[in-house]
């Protein structure tokens, strides 16, 4: 699974503007719901909000990957974010900071949900490198960082 295929340079923010978990998640579903044409912004916050009480999506590596099955989108759907300082994500016991947010939908039937699953773990994979993702970050151009995630993924193969 490509993550490309999915992306486009006007779905990347960068710089985001918000500087706190909840602003930044806000500002990535507005923004992909007006790139898209999804007419409910709200109901895709509620659900990726909903998703992120049961356990933070923050990893170890700097990156961010907010998330949800919604019915209201039939293909995945997401959005990349850079934030120029790192945001700090703390669940209780564990703190973690991320530059970089992508925030994706996927449709709610069953058969789509294997494809969610590996959309997460290419989304770990790509970006399992912390200074891959601080060179992206750094970067003030959506079309660079889509031609260096172009070049990432193609170095990697399918998977």
């Amino acid at each position: 699974m490509q993550l490309c295929l999915y992306l486009t340079p006007e779905l990347i923010i960068t710089p985001l503007k918000a500087t706190t978990k909840e602003g930044i998640i806000r500002e990535l579903v507005e923004h992909l719901a007006a790139e898209k044409g999804i007419v409910d912004p709200e109901m895709l916050l509620d659900a990726v909000m909903d998703r992120e009480k049961t356990g933070s999506t923050f990893l170890p590596s700097g990156i961010a990957i907010p998330h949800a099955r919604v019915p209201c989108v039939n293909d995945i759907t997401l959005t990349l974010g850079f934030a120029p300082h790192p945001v700090e994500d703390t669940d209780g016991q564990n703190a973690l900071t991320a530059r970089m947010f992508c925030l994706f939908f996927s449709p709610t039937t069953d058969k789509e949900f294997g494809r969610h699953l590996k959309l997460l773990a290419r989304v770990s994979a790509l970006f399992s490198d912390t200074e891959f993702i601080d060179e992206l970050a750094d970067m003030t151009d959506s079309k660079k960082i889509f031609e260096a995630l172009q070049k990432r993924e193609r170095s990697l193969g399918e998977e």
